[in-house]
């Protein structure tokens, strides 16, 4: 029995559940197994949890799993079937059936469920953390299994805070590639770029954008080359009714390259592929393959449409890595070069939108207010406004039909075009824009007030900022203090609060807030000093004293 339940991942919040080990183990007497382990100490009720147990001793666990034997993994199997038939279902039990299936037997098609799992995970935590242990158990496949599950692991060990061991993996997964590569390039080019792009969002995250820059460079080179090689060949307007004369050339070739992958690729892609995933659309081309043997397409028309389909796919990959090197360009100050990969992006984003919105759309607002942010943070407000208000068009479409995924982002957009309002001193157009973002974030904190309380404190604020500006301070305090009960020690709604009461000519209160915020963030000195707001206190001593003394100490660090 000890061994049975060693196998178990108690870290699970519903292991061990005693109804489904009865259900599960047909073992004589298995009550009172349990009950004397109970007894003795070895196992323990969860606090707070109904018939749900764990060890009382992890050591022992750990070594009682090193003992384990197939009839202890195949009724843990077991278990967690029966499981799941209690409980709503869980991707951790799912993990666990997989965990134990490859201590069995790792094949190949465990491959196909790890990365069914993987991608079903829409954000990776430490509960996912037993993907790691899957994944030990698969890699004595061969390197074209290795590298897709390489890519999953890095991905989970760069959010779950290990980001060193994450370098190394989707390094060695881009070894493999590009050694797979050297002999079927067409076929591995593609998940080269895409493992690329996930060591330079890796890159992007530790701040290292020179590296971010060079790797999201040899992306882009990476798809191009792939658009070069073999999409631009065929990729005219298949859209267009006009003949264009390739037809028996494109058909002998694409059937050549299907037939190709056929005979020597039975390389890992989910039985439905999205053709936006991010290890590339080869997916596209290996569901051609069942059609070519069973006859189902049989039309140029079939041909075209599929080939249209992977080939503008390939395009947003493109203009998705382009958007990455434009923030990373902007991280480096270097804006001229990074407006144009956004407006390279933009350019692309549109074209594949006509066709493929679904795909498309989301991905095109990101690159509109990406753009818009670039000229937002230049001050040059009447060239971000219009980006701003395209992507709330498009988002607003978006969150009619899933409001569950995309209101939360027009909530984000309105609170930007709000800021855009501001500073073009459309006041009516920023007040609008911030009731109505507030009243979505609102919702959300509702439901979550620790994840979406920062974003309704960012509103209040930015809102008494604005009624600062159209000097209406009853309604400026009224925000600014909603928004500093939630976050006292807020530097930039303090501020807000010094300007109020500067312009309020009350000297003394505006000093004194001045002063906490200057002790809490030593950088607001210059701004203090250039701030038309606070000309009320400039020639007082205590303000000298205050921004005087500060700057200095500033200056002297400064040159040091």
């Amino acid at each position: 029995m000890l061994k049975n339940l060693s196998v178990l991942n108690t870290e699970i919040d519903t292991n061990i559940d005693l109804k489904s080990i009865k259900t599960s183990y047909k073992v004589p007497n298995i009550e009172n197994s349990f009950n004397q382990l109970l007894n003795m100490g070895f196992i323990r009720k969860k606090e707070g949890k109904e018939e749900i147990y764990e060890f009382s001793f992890p050591e022992i666990k750990d070594v009682l799993e090193t003992l384990a034997n197939e009839n202890n993994h195949e009724r843990a199997i077991k278990y967690y079937k029966n499981k799941k038939k209690k409980w709503k279902v869980d991707i951790l039990d799912d993990i666990e059936v997989l965990f134990h299936k490859a201590k069995l037997n790792p094949t190949h098609g465990l491959v196909d469920e790890f990365l069914t799992i993987a991608n079903n995970i829409e954000q990776f935590d430490f509960r996912h953390k037993r993907l790691i242990d899957v994944a030990q158990e698969l890699f004595i496949l061969e390197d074209k299994y290795k590298a897709p599950i390489l890519i999953v692991l890095g991905n989970l060990l760069s959010v779950v805070g290990n980001p060193e061991t994450a370098e190394r993996i989707f390094l060695n997964a881009l070894d493999i590639y590009k050694n797979l590569a050297k002999k079927y390039y067409k076929i591995y080019l593609p998940y080269i770029a895409a493992t690329q792009k996930n060591l330079g969002t890796l890159y992007i995250d530790l701040k290292r954008f020179e590296e971010a820059e060079k790797i999201y460079s040899d992306a882009l080179s990476s798809y191009k080359e792939l658009e070069r090689q073999y999409y631009d060949a065929h990729s005219p307007d298949f859209h267009s009714t006009e003949d264009n004369g390739i037809k028996k050339s494109y058909i002998d070739e694409l059937k050549s390259y299907n037939e190709l992958l056929k005979r020597y690729y039975d390389i890992y892609l989910p039985n439905e592929p999205p053709i936006t995933s991010e290890i590339g659309n080869i997916g596209v081309d290996l569901d051609l393959l069942e059609d070519i043997q069973d006859g189902t397409i049989d039309s140029i028309e079939s041909y075209k449409t599929l080939a249209k389909m992977s080939y503008d796919m390939y395009l947003l990959d493109i203009a998705k890595t382009q958007s990455s090197l434009g923030l990373i360009y902007s991280e480096l100050m270097r804006f001229e070069e990074a407006e144009k990969m956004h407006l390279e992006a933009l350019k692309l984003k549109r074209k594949v939108a006509e066709h493929y919105p679904d795909q498309a759309l989301p991905e095109l607002v990101l690159t509109l207010i990406d753009l818009g942010d670039l000229y937002a943070s230049l001050n040059k407000f009447d060239h971000a406004e219009p980006l701003f208000k395209e992507a709330l068009e498009i988002s607003l479409q978006l969150a009619e039909q899933n409001p569950e995924v995309y209101l939360f982002n027009v909530a984000i957009i309105q609170n930007s075009l709000g800021t855009i309002y501001t500073r073009l001193q459309k006041f009516e157009e920023a007040e609008k824009m911030y009731v109505d973002a507030l009243k979505i974030f609102k919702s959300f904190a509702q439901e979550d007030p620790k994840a979406y309380n920062f974003n309704v404190i960012d509103v209040q604020n930015n809102l008494g900022y604005l009624f600062l500006n159209k000097r209406n301070f009853n309604k400026a305090e009224h925000y600014l203090n909603k928004a500093l009960k939630k976050d006292p020690m807020n530097s930039e709604i303090l501020y807000n609060l010094a300007s109020l009461e500067a312009l309020r000519n009350n000297q003394t209160k505006a000093l004194e807030i001045l002063a906490k915020v200057i002790e809490l963030d030593n950088n607001y000195v210059e701004r203090v000093l250039h701030d038309e707001k606070l000309d009320c206190l400039k020639d007082l001593k205590e303000f000298k004293e205050l921004t005087g003394e500060k700057s200095s100490n500033n200056y002297a660090k400064k040159n040091k």
